[in-house]
């Protein structure tokens, strides 16, 4: 049951009809769209498994076990009544994702619920909450929670988790306040899940004037190094900068002669040294991707570019989709990609573009890095621009 009290989303109602909608559009539409985070279903190595689960902060000792398949029970055996807090693990992005670290993307969503419950003689003030960025911020999930003996859902809102901790969550929990009157409890929880309604568009890299990194927005030259002007030959942000002009844009000359840089981006947030600090992105909502780009090749003009979008997923598998082709007169287009077939889109440690191979030197100038679902009316069209070149004009 639904307990009152728990803070409910106003946008629920439209939840199902939403949901149903995008599965009209796109069969494998799940996160970012809401998903199952957790449900311990006592699958995996070492069984039992509690799935990374650990107690994170509080005055009492606790022991957890996952003895029963859909459980997580939390056993309080310290100072009786005394206040513990229970999260996921710092390097568990999800359940589904074992090979995956770093933080849970959440972006876009509207709550989290949890199935929880304690077997004490009366109720517990409970706080759920997250801890966000590299710099685990904590975010309490609204006020306080009534939670009941027995087992009941408890619905949390995002609405006070800033942006940049929302995109690298790295852990999520609950709060147990100090019961004393109650005593030592067992905790059970049977389900954590994201939920809302999920965003149909996700600008993932603008390199607008004042993005993070001075516009260079977290990317970094990721292989074929040698091909951008002025890399040291290491995975970095060495040869990229910044151009202000207009909204901004991320630039670097590419190399005449060489087979063509391959750069790539986080979750839009700052490199600070380790692709760890920008992964993961959760990006298995959509269906296409689209680059606004720009190659001036000064010398033809009229030549075309073949570029290879990429993913790195789920601890760095490397997923290629259809090359597309960009003219190298200078000026901005957008160059869609279908995402069709793509695993693990869910848990991306990096989103990518590719160079072919081209004679002269090219000045490259990346706008925007845009994620779409298309609307029933428009899917149609758009994946026959998929098809064709690209070559839109920039608005």
């Amino acid at each position: 049951m639904m307990v009152e009290g728990a803070v409910i989303n106003p946008r629920r109602v439209l939840f199902t009809s939403v949901v149903a909608l995008s599965l009209l559009i796109c069969s494998v539409a799940s996160a970012q769209s809401p998903s199952v985070l957790y449900t311990w279903d006592n699958t995996g190595n070492p069984s039992p498994n509690i799935e990374a689960w650990l107690q994170n902060f509080g005055n009492n000792t606790t022991t957890l076990a996952n003895s029963i398949p859909g459980e997580l029970t939390i056993a309080e055996t310290g100072t009786p009544g005394a206040d513990v807090a229970i999260s996921d693990g710092a390097n568990r992005v999800r359940e589904s994702s074992t090979a995956a670290a770093g933080g849970l993307d959440l972006t876009g969503l509207d709550y989290l619920e949890f199935d929880l419950g304690h077997t004490g003689s009366a109720p517990i003030q409970v706080q759920f909450f997250t801890q966000g960025s590299t710099g685990f911020n904590y975010s309490a999930l609204g006020p306080d929670l009534t939670v009941l003996p027995g087992v009941n859902t408890y619905q949390v809102p995002l609405t006070a988790v800033p942006a940049n901790q929302l995109v690298y969550i790295r852990t999520l929990g609950f709060n147990a306040r100090a019961h004393a009157d109650i005593g030592n409890v067992t905790w059970t929880l049977r389900e954590v899940r994201s939920g809302g309604i999920p965003l149909t568009t996700r600008d993932l890299i603008t390199h607008d004037v004042g993005t993070p990194e001075g516009g260079l927005q977290g990317a970094l030259v990721n292989f074929d190094n040698a091909a951008v002007q002025g890399n040291n030959g290491g995975q970095n942000q060495t040869g990229l900068s910044h151009n202000p002009s207009g909204t901004g844009s991320l630039q670097w000359t590419d190399l005449g002669g060489s087979s063509g840089a391959a750069v790539s981006w986080g979750n839009g947030t700052a490199l600070s040294g380790n692709t760890f600090n920008e992964r993961t992105t959760d990006l298995s909502n959509y269906q296409t991707m689209m680059i606004r780009i720009s190659a001036l090749d000064s010398v033809d003009p009229t030549g075309l570019l073949d570029l290879q979008g990429f993913f790195q997923t789920n601890n760095f598998q490397f997923q290629a989709v259809p090359t597309q082709k960009l003219l190298t007169d200078g000026q901005f287009h957008d160059i869609f990609f279908d995402l069709a077939g793509l695993q693990n889109m869910n848990v991306v440690d990096l989103t990518g573009l590719n160079l072919g191979a081209h004679p002269n030197n090219l000045l490259i100038n990346v706008d925007l890095i845009r994620f779409n679902v298309p609307e029933p009316a428009s899917a149609a069209l758009m994946m026959a621009a998929v098809m064709c070149l690209g070559l839109a004009r920039r608005r």
